[in-house]
């Protein structure tokens, strides 16, 4: 009896602990990362704004190739949703519904996924011209920490987490847009020497 009385002892004792660290743990989170883009405002706008080209630059596509998308709503328009289905381990079902669009200047959405556990998050991108063949975009990801996770992600950087993420993502976004900017590029030169 007197072991079972310990080991209830302990297990509050550690539940206390751990709902105290919850108490005063960080309760949000932001990840925000910048990347010049070599292409129009107007091209980095579509990858960006039209959910369905997600597909073409997402991490989640490398990272899960059972992953399937399902689309609502009209393309880069408050209220267009953008549903995935993948591996439960990997990238799990969730959504991401355009809040707030104002192409091509900038686009703000919200996340919502379940992994092993649920997540949410609000998210933005917004875009500033160079020039015509440069962009400079600020991608913000934000949001709540649920209270019982506070103590666990103590220990967890969640920026080391989605940094990466964004870096190849803005990488892919990058590569596509500065070659359909040289495919609009070559287009316009032989059509200038036509003339």
């Amino acid at each position: 009896m007197n072991y079972l009385s310990g080991f209830s002892k302990l297990f509050l004792i550690l539940l206390i602990v751990y709902l105290l660290s919850a108490f005063f743990a960080k309760s949000n989170f932001k990840v925000e990362r910048t990347r010049v883009v070599q292409a129009s405002q107007k091209l980095v706008y579509n990858q960006i704004g039209i959910l369905k080209n997600w597909e073409n630059w997402s991490i989640w596509q490398e990272k899960d190739h059972s992953i399937q998308y399902t689309f609502e709503g009209k393309d880069a328009e408050n209220g267009a949703v953008m549903h995935w289905k993948g591996d439960p381990e990997k990238s799990g079902t969730g959504l991401i519904e355009i809040i707030q669009a104002d192409p091509p200047y900038s686009m703000v959405y919200k996340l919502k996924g379940k992994l092993p556990f649920s997540i949410q998050s609000m998210g933005s991108f917004i875009l500033s011209a160079e020039n015509s063949k440069r962009t400079t975009v600020l991608w913000t990801d934000h949001g709540q920490i649920p209270f019982l996770l506070r103590p666990v992600l103590m220990f967890i950087d969640v920026e080391a987490i989605m940094a990466p993420d964004m870096e190849r993502g803005f990488f892919k976004i990058d590569s596509i847009c500065s070659s359909f900017q040289n495919q609009i590029q070559l287009i316009m030169h032989q059509d200038s020497l036509k003339i």
